[in-house]
């Protein structure tokens, strides 16, 4: 079993690519990997996605005039809604072994900067080149639904506990194959970044991951 799983992770790992990363301290982008428990999400300095046309850029822009935006993904229902209940663990159940399950990319704005809003063990700061921060946001446009005059889709529902916080309907689908985590993984992969898909599906996995590969 063990042998299975080594193997597993040697096959489905993905090496990164040194044009993007590691770069030059001096003119590199701090970016934050966010552990929420269970979920991953992604945070970047405002001034890198706002600007353009692209989904990111609009998306980010509505988010407010704050210097950090958060950006995150996950299935539809169940990223949207809140509390503990046996419906909900169902549905998370639906969520992960059900197939085509849809999907929404959530994009909150934050005034402090990540290390400061969140306690140290819940972040992880990385250097990416402008590059990487300019491929990823490809890796993000790439997972927006946009109507046929190409425009973003929002929900138009608010979390009680993020009102702020804003939901876009995404082309991705969601199960245990393709998580939240593994997600965020593909967005740092684009970064330049090496990561391993099966370490991945947890956010711890995926911290000891960007540890151990990227000296993250």
């Amino acid at each position: 079993m063990l042998l299975a799983l080594a193997l597993l992770v040697l096959v489905t790992s993905k090496g990164g690519d040194r044009r993007l990363f590691p770069t030059d301290p001096r003119n590199a982008v701090a970016i934050y990997l966010i552990d929420n428990g269970f979920h991953s999400d992604l945070a970047f300095p405002a001034a890198t996605l706002t600007v353009g046309d692209d989904p990111v850029a609009v998306m980010s822009r509505r988010a407010g005039e704050k210097p950090w935006i958060v950006i995150g993904w996950g299935d539809e229902k169940f990223y949207t809604e809140e509390g503990l209940s046996a419906a909900r663990a169902a549905d998370a159940l639906r969520a992960l072994f059900m197939p085509g399950n849809s999907s929404v990319v959530r994009v909150e704005g934050l005034t402090a900067a990540p290390d400061k809003a969140y306690v140290a063990s819940a972040v992880n700061r990385i250097l990416v080149s402008p590059a990487g921060v300019a491929a990823m946001r490809r890796r993000i446009d790439a997972s927006i639904a946009v109507s046929a005059a190409g425009a973003v889709q929002p929900l138009g529902m608010r979390q009680p506990d993020d009102p702020d916080a804003i939901f876009y309907r995404s082309v991705e689908h969601f199960s245990v194959l393709h998580l939240c985590n593994h997600w965020a993984a593909q967005v740092l992969h684009a970064g330049g970044l090496p990561v391993t898909p099966v370490l991945d599906t947890l956010p711890a996995g995926l911290k000891l991951d960007l540890h151990l590969r990227a000296g993250a």
